[in-house]
């Protein structure tokens, strides 16, 4: 296969210092807002790649590189596809039993034979509606409630989406039946950090689908988590590349993932969520009184201080909202956004 890293490398960012800061703009890092809105990213060109997957390897399968030539970094070009076109009902078993163990098979469509199939075909829904989109950050108003009425004043805020609350919504959702849509969220990393760690278990370095990898950093006495992806096959993972306006939703390699994040620099920790653990709306979670940077509808509570926040968000007085998607739909078996989220002034309206 022609891997991604080789990709990267032809643009010129060839050691892993360099590739961290161009990824200064991903989790921890933020991009002047454009408009709300989910956008498709555009495909320049298709390749073909020699990747197997380790849960299909009887299976035929074809590898395909999807190629942005626009993207505003070359870290951000390339994502990755896999075709199994016909299947026979057996095949067809076999994938649902090895890729939809970790999440509620019965979201899947029924078999089709007259279907291509692809991979995002026994993903979840929240992941074939994400694959390969680009979320534009907005700018939205409210006014902290915990102010008195004197006090009180319009405060900007930011709704963004990054790889951490990305990732816990597709472990929130995965095992619901009929799932909602998700919630659009950020969140410091450290109460994120110990979320994972306190709903999953530590495996060794041959994750299976459905497991996760956390990505991190120790300065002194406190661990800062970096990235996070979620495994598909045993070299295959996805992910939201980071935050900002030009970060894709898409599936990667794992060589292209360890090449961006040099594990002699970061620790890669795999990690197998608890099958009956419960995930609970972040907003339970992470919200006002638990992140000194979360809006929640149009409340808020004030920033404060905290020895324990990540210098790597934005400073205190940065106010992040939580927003629902609007439902996803479903076309033939496939799930994909609302053509609401492609619209700017819905998110702008959305309460």
């Amino acid at each position: 296969m022609k891997p991604i890293l080789t990709l990267l490398q032809s643009k010129g960012l060839r050691s892993s210092a360099q590739l961290s800061l161009a990824l200064a703009l991903g989790c921890v890092g933020w991009v002047e807002p454009a408009k709300s809105e989910f956008r498709k990213i555009p495909v320049t060109s298709v390749e073909s790649c020699s990747m197997r997957l380790a849960g299909a390897e009887e299976i035929p399968h074809t590898c395909h590189l999807y190629r942005d030539a626009n993207a505003k970094l070359p870290v951000w070009e390339a994502a990755l596809g896999f075709e199994f076109g016909r299947l026979t009902y057996r095949q067809w078993q076999r994938l649902v039993t090895t890729y939809g163990t970790w999440h509620n098979r019965r979201n899947l469509a029924h078999y089709d034979r007259d279907r291509n199939y692809t991979l995002m075909d026994f993903m979840p829904p929240i992941m074939q509606a994400w694959n390969r989109h680009r979320f534009h950050e907005q700018e939205v108003t409210a006014s902290p409630m915990s102010a008195g009425p004197s006090q009180r004043r319009s405060t900007t805020t930011k709704l963004a989406a990054n790889c951490w609350g990305t990732l816990y919504e597709i472990l929130r959702l995965a095992k619901q039946d009929n799932p909602p849509a998700p919630t659009l969220f950020v969140t410091d990393s450290h109460p994120m950090l110990h979320t994972l760690w306190q709903r999953s278990m530590k495996i060794q370095a041959n994750p299976q689908t459905g497991d996760i990898v956390l990505v991190y950093h120790q300065h002194g006495n406190h661990t800062y988590l970096d990235h996070v992806a979620l495994a598909v096959d045993q070299q295959l993972y996805f992910e939201k590349a980071g935050a900002g306006d030009d970060v894709p939703y898409r599936l990667i390699d794992h060589q292209t993932l360890e090449q961006i994040w040099n594990p002699d620099i970061y620790t890669f920790e795999y990690r197998r969520p608890y099958s009956q653990q419960q995930w609970q709306p972040p907003e339970q979670v992470f919200g006002q009184e638990g992140n000194p940077y979360m809006v929640y509808g149009h409340s808020s509570t004030q920033p404060r201080a905290s020895k324990d926040s990540s210098p790597n968000l934005p400073a205190p007085m940065t106010y992040f909202a939580m927003k629902q998607l609007p439902a996803f739909v479903n076309v033939k078996g496939r799930f994909r956004l609302s053509p609401e989220a492609y619209d700017p002034k819905v998110w702008r309206d959305r309460p």
